[in-house]
């Protein structure tokens, strides 16, 4: 009853889902609405409750983490998503219940504990159930794997701690035992390199970039023509050209210009990077253009949607690469925003050096783009460069090949022998003669 009379408030996809559960699922249902909202307490006039249902004790199901005390229905967490925004409020805890209704029915949701208030927000943008779905399900996958790393690090714990106990102790041995004996508990020939000595030298390689190296810069102006999901995936990206370039022999002094520091793309470059900010982090983060930052006549942009190919390197120019990731948006954005700004432009000669295959874009990522100049800028050598270019978006000649001489050669057909038939008068236009000519004139 509680099901067909009060949910008509919510949408209809949170009807459909109640629709189709159990009684035990929907009375557990009613329970978790009640806690998420208070209203609904005391509240006996509405049809279907009344007031003793409404002193009763609430009971959750053991796998429901509502009741839990890190949950995001508490009125700290609720101010913070919504910002005070009543039907924002509204729909949050409708997304709330909808995300329990399919915890309760068996489907792969992870618990409200590990769902970030970022999450929430991001399911807020959501505008179908199905993406809901979706999500939670990859949320709820990303939990499963954790758990399994976690176990895995216990286990391995577990083993090195066996291993120790069983381990006869360190006995001081005299100089003349200890130098026949080896061991990384007594001798090691290698120096060991941490990952912070590897840091620092990277690091002072990008320092000295940032005094005397080539300048490249990267275009952050793009957030409001992507998805927020395509907005992720170019701070993604940002992060992974750091690090190819700094652990490069000649690496670039990168700086990202038009970057709107409240936008997804700084959020997703800070989570990848949480020391992006730093004052002593070598990287050039900038809100202006790059048009107040270095001079007109050596910018160059680089654009896929021009006509002029790049032949050779310039070592004394700035390249400008547009940090977008047009997977949904195709349209010429960059070489519309570098004509109006009345810059040079230049493409890679893909084309030229690379043979497409059948169905794949041509398009490249950021980190691919930075990776093709750092080679290029190093050897001169496009084939050299442009190894950088996945394998799958290229035709493989040697199976193209193959496959073209299986296809099109023509086998010779075995010669069959001839066929041995007896003589017979129609068979040959010779004439006849001897006997058989007497025979047959008879």
């Amino acid at each position: 009853m509680f099901a067909s009379k009060r949910l008509v408030m919510f949408s209809w996809n949170s009807r459909s889902i109640f629709k189709n559960m159990s009684t035990n699922s929907r009375y557990q249902s009613k329970q978790i609405c009640i806690q998420f909202f208070p209203f609904l307490r005391n509240n006996s006039s509405q049809p279907g409750f009344s007031n003793q249902d409404d002193t009763k004790e609430i009971e959750v199901c053991p796998n429901s983490s509502v009741g839990s005390e890190n949950t995001i229905s508490s009125p700290e967490h609720l101010e913070a998503i919504t910002k005070g925004d009543k039907d924002l409020e509204h729909k949050l805890k409708v997304i709330m219940l909808e995300v329990e209704v399919l915890r309760q029915s068996g489907r792969p949701v992870p618990d409200n504990d590990f769902i970030t208030p970022e999450m929430w927000d991001y399911l807020l943008n959501l505008s179908s159930r199905s993406a809901r779905t979706k999500y939670l399900e990859f949320l709820f996958k990303i939990t499963k794997k954790k758990q399994r790393d976690l176990e895995k690090k216990l286990e391995k714990r577990k083993e090195f701690a066996e291993f120790m106990s069983r381990k006869e102790p360190i006995v001081s041995l005299p100089v003349e035992e200890h130098a026949f004996k080896y061991g990384l508990q007594f001798n090691n020939i290698f120096t060991r390199f941490r990952d912070t000595t590897i840091n620092h030298l990277y690091n002072r390689k990008l320092v000295e970039t940032m005094q005397f190296g080539q300048k490249l810069v990267i275009d952050c102006g793009y957030d409001k023509n992507m998805t927020r999901r395509e907005n992720y995936n170019t701070g993604k990206q940002l992060m992974l050209l750091f690090s190819e370039n700094r652990a490069h022999d000649e690496p670039f002094d990168i700086h990202f210009t038009n970057l709107n520091l409240s936008s997804d793309i700084t959020k997703s470059l800070e989570k990848n990077i949480p020391t992006v900010f730093e004052k002593e982090f070598p990287i050039n983060i900038h809100e202006n253009s790059y048009l107040d930052l270095f001079p007109k006549e050596r910018l160059i942009y680089l654009t896929p949607h021009c006509r002029e190919e790049m032949t050779t390197f310039d070592h004394d120019a700035i390249y400008i690469i547009g940090g977008i990731v047009d997977k949904v948006n195709n349209e010429p954005i960059s070489l519309a925003k570098a004509k109006r700004e009345g810059l040079a432009m230049m493409k890679f000669p893909l084309d030229r050096y690379l043979q497409w295959g059948g169905g794949s874009g041509k398009s490249l990522t950021i980190n691919q783009c930075v990776a093709i100049l750092l080679d290029l800028k190093k050897t001169g050598d496009w084939n050299c460069a442009l190894k950088h270019v996945p394998r799958r978006k290229l035709v493989d000649l040697e199976s193209n090949y193959r496959s073209k001489s299986l296809f099109n050669s023509n086998p010779q057909r075995p010669v069959e022998p001839k066929r041995k038939t007896s003589w017979r008068p129609g068979n040959s236009s010779k004439p006849l003669g001897g006997r058989v000519k007497d025979f047959y004139d008879e």
